[in-house]
């Protein structure tokens, strides 16, 4: 039998959508938390975790990841978004779009996920009227997006309707997969957990590469090397798996205690924890604020999310400066992380601003991880001092007033370069008198009362 292709399909919206009840219309396995099985989301009647179900779609593993929709949980729905393939963007024809509608589907353009399609639910509940009204409401909330020609389709949990038209247009979306199963075995833990007679468990999607049973693992970033006991898709046990298989993994000599999400399974020492990454981004164009110099962020690799200071910065003759990133601007950054990282070349990473009310748009910007290099990159911060040309005493050159307040202060100057609008470069030399003027060489012959401007570069302590 031929193996199906494996996809990821995010299921995407406000709280109370109904995203899980599509799951359940869809699914025919059921995995981690899938359902809202776990006691807590049963008694709170609402998804508090990301679930995990599964269904044949033509010849494609289709895996529904149910990403929790409340205001709150935002960095479980970060984290959720980072395995998918494509999403489904669910909006309920009670109410049509809300808060977390366009927060999540920022999030989808900010991880670079290429293809979305909407279900409008519970059309049981709506006439036709009502439903014609939130689709071009929809439609309206997509037309700024990159999703502004996503197919959206109308369907009932409860009766069944539009749900066979619905498979098929998510079909028409869906390719396979780009997949790199020839590199260095790569997992993303999304939950651990006992299981009797089968020691520790964890479930995951594998990245990159291949796993088979009686392989050597080791969980990054706590550094804990186990062996592969037992290796299992939807229940069914297998030897080995690849990359784009969902998978619980028995193991060997591990403490569920001390995994996390947003830990990884690899390849032993293939992955190496960082503290310092350079990454570039770009704010996100309805987020309202400034990112400047040292704010306070959660930054998001994969499923794990840390808190970060964030270093805007552009490069100006070989130097890194200093710099504020403003509205729907792109950027460079060093990021210090409050603590480990997992973070490769490519990687795409998310900033968010989660300090913000849910009522305001908290995911900040998207980017890609440039490097992680092993300490903080010298970063500077230019000054400019303007002081105006007070004579012209001879050709070429000039006594500059302003820059400096006395002879010592202006020997302290000697040898910087200054500069006038007409792009006339020009050389301090020498202190003049004790008034602070000094005598400048230049390239052009500036004017009487020309303006005279000194960038000066001194180092930033990233703090």
């Amino acid at each position: 039998m031929e193996k199906l292709t494996p996809v990821h399909v995010g299921l995407f919206g406000h709280v109370d959508h109904g995203k899980t009840e599509l799951a359940r219309a869809l699914s025919e396995r059921i995995s981690t938390a899938g359902l809202d099985r776990i006691p807590e989301a049963k008694r709170r009647q609402m998804t508090i975790d990301i679930g995990f179900t599964a269904f044949t779609l033509d010849n494609y593993l289709v895996t529904l990841v149910d990403i929790p929709g409340h205001a709150d949980l935002i960095r479980t729905a970060v984290s959720g978004a980072s395995i998918i393939d494509a999403a489904i963007l669910v909006v309920s024809a009670t109410q049509g779009p809300q808060i977390q509608t366009g927060e999540h589907l920022i999030l989808l353009e900010s991880l670079e996920v290429g293809r979305v399609v909407v279900a409008l639910t519970n059309i049981d509940l709506v006439d036709d009227a009502r439903l014609r009204a939130v689709r071009e409401s929809v439609r309206g909330v997509l037309s700024d997006s990159l999703y502004r020609n996503a197919p959206i389709a109308a369907v009932s949990s409860i009766t069944y309707v539009g749900i066979p038209e619905f498979k098929s247009i998510l079909l028409s979306q869906l390719s396979p997969p780009k997949r790199d199963l020839n590199g260095k075995f790569k997992m993303t833990i999304d939950h651990a957990f006992p299981i009797k007679g089968a020691g520790t468990v964890i479930t995951g999607t594998i990245l990159r590469g291949r796993v088979r049973v009686n392989d050597d693992i080791e969980i990054s970033p706590i550094n804990l090397v186990c062996r592969v006991r037992s290796i299992q898709t939807f229940k069914e046990s297998r030897e080995s798996a690849e990359a784009g298989d969902r998978v619980g993994i028995g193991l060997q000599k591990a403490d569920y205690h001390s995994i996390y999400r947003g830990c990884y399974a690899s390849s032993p020492r293939s992955l190496i924890p960082v503290n310092h990454i350079i990454a570039k981004a770009k704010i996100n164009r309805f987020f309202r604020h400034s990112i400047i110099p040292g704010l306070a962020m959660h930054v998001t690799i994969g499923m794990s999310s840390v808190q970060a200071k964030v270093f805007p910065y552009r490069t100006e003759a070989n130097e890194k400066l200093i710099a504020t990133a403003h509205k729907n601007g792109e950027f460079t950054s060093y990021i210090k992380l409050a603590g480990p990282l997992v973070a490769e070349k490519g990687d795409r990473i998310l900033f968010s601003l989660l300090s913000l009310p849910p009522t305001s748009l908290r995911i900040a910007a998207g980017g890609t991880v440039l490097e992680s290099p092993s300490a903080a990159p010298r970063l500077k911060v230019v000054k400019e001092m303007i002081g105006t040309v007070d004579r012209v005493i001879q050709e070429g050159r000039v006594v500059i007033e302003g820059l400096a307040r006395s002879r010592i202060g202006a020997e302290r100057l000697i040898g910087e370069t200054v500069s006038t609008g007409d792009n006339a470069k020009g050389t301090l030399s020498s202190a003049f008198g004790g008034k602070g003027l000094i005598l400048a060489d230049f390239d052009q012959i500036p004017r009487e009362g020309e303006a005279v401007t000194l960038r000066t570069y001194r180092e930033f302590k990233a703090r």
